[in-house]
């Protein structure tokens, strides 16, 4: 625990539930950052294994031995709080981030009259009308709303009218030009061949049967090796899936560990299937490294990434027929001026996402409030 310190500055930074994803990634990208001009940095996590990725001067503050085996979601969020009033007990110059439009953090934030701002990343909430009234009662308490793209600010002001401030994800080039580095041929090695990539969580939201489903209505002629990278709760369906329907000589789930900038670097094109989204990365990811995109029309972020199709192809939700035929066309004309003249043109776009621009964007919101 930080030591008591009344005068000093203090930005906790509260994310019990961060999961492998993109918004692991944001979280450390912009903590990481903050360290260049905040000097007392806590940081509220579940796991005590994250502390690898921070910088040294941020404190990790997690459940003991004990308390971290407790699944629960509910049991979990008592006990992150329980932290987090420990730490507003400490100190009284604070500012609390809320990572993960954690509304009790806000709450207890209300209470303790201490600052607050609150990053809102995903439209999933909105689609639950009892979560839709809870986040209209709570969200004027917050001092800041940040969202990660202008279509949930549009959903925020238009559904809830609360206002919001929209940053955008930022890319860290450096990272991923280092990460994408590996001499290893990951696909099969076959000019012809066509290389598919999925990346995300084996979970309803992320709909991964979906893309099974589109794969294996393709086309028998066509050649292609299709991988998955993801772990949850729809693992073992996803490899029945692929068992039932001989999918195993054309698609193959790797461990959601590795390093997905490799493979992405390698792939021809890549999939999204999602029902639902913030911003997410991984589209801004493969425009960067050249790649086709098809993704579900989902809200929200394909669309505002692909502007409208312009980018890539958007497909309606569940739409594995459309999928289908989106992976034939592509595989068809890959090499045609249309095609090229979409990826060329979402690289061209790559610049709304740069770090240090957007990174200055939090830093000042955080300033103004602490």
């Amino acid at each position: 625990m930080l030591k008591k310190n009344n005068k000093s500055k203090t930005l906790i930074i509260y994310a019990p539930f961060i999961e492998v994803g993109g918004i692991e990634k944001n979280l450390v990208l912009l903590t990481n950052y903050f360290t260049k001009n905040i000097k007392n940095i806590a940081l509220i996590t579940w796991n005590k294994e994250d502390k690898k990725f921070f910088n040294k001067q941020v404190k990790i503050i997690c459940p003991n031995f004990f308390f971290s085996k407790f699944k629960n979601k509910y049991i979990r969020n008592l006990i992150s709080l329980f932290l987090l009033i420990k730490c507003l007990k400490n100190f009284q110059n604070c500012l609390i981030f809320s990572f993960q439009s954690n509304l009790y953090a806000t709450i207890i934030a209300k209470l303790f009259n201490v600052k607050n701002i609150i990053r809102i990343a995903s439209y999933g909430w909105m689609l639950n009308t009892f979560k839709r009234i809870i986040f209209k009662l709570i969200l004027p308490l917050p001092n800041e709303i940040i969202v990660n793209s202008f279509e949930l600010k549009s959903h925020l002001k238009k559904k809830l009218n609360i206002n919001s401030v929209c940053i955008y994800n930022p890319l860290d080039i450096k990272k991923i030009n280092k990460l994408k580095k590996t001499k290893k041929k990951l696909y099969k090695k076959s000019v012809k061949i066509l290389k598919i990539l999925f990346i995300g969580r084996l979970v309803n939201v992320k709909n991964p049967i979906m893309f099974l489903k589109g794969l294996n209505l393709v086309n028998k002629k066509i050649n292609y090796q299709a991988l998955m990278i993801g772990d949850g709760s729809l693992k073992h369906k996803v490899n029945k899936y692929i068992s039932i329907n001989n999918l195993n000589k054309k698609v193959k789930l790797l461990k959601h560990n590795l390093n997905a900038m490799q493979y992405l670097n390698q792939c021809d094109l890549l999939i999204l299937t999602s029902n639902y989204e913030g911003l997410p990365n991984v589209l801004i990811e493969a425009q960067y490294l050249k790649k086709y995109i098809i993704s579900t029309n989902c809200n929200t972020g394909p669309n505002e990434i692909l502007k409208n199709g312009k980018l890539g192809k958007l497909i309606e939700l569940g739409d594995y027929f459309s999928l289908k035929r989106e992976i034939e066309y592509f595989y068809n004309n890959k090499n045609s001026i249309k095609i090229k003249n979409k990826i060329k043109n979402g690289f061209k776009c790559i610049q709304r996402f740069n770090y240090e621009k957007n990174c200055q964007k939090y830093q000042y919101i955080v300033n103004k409030h602490l």
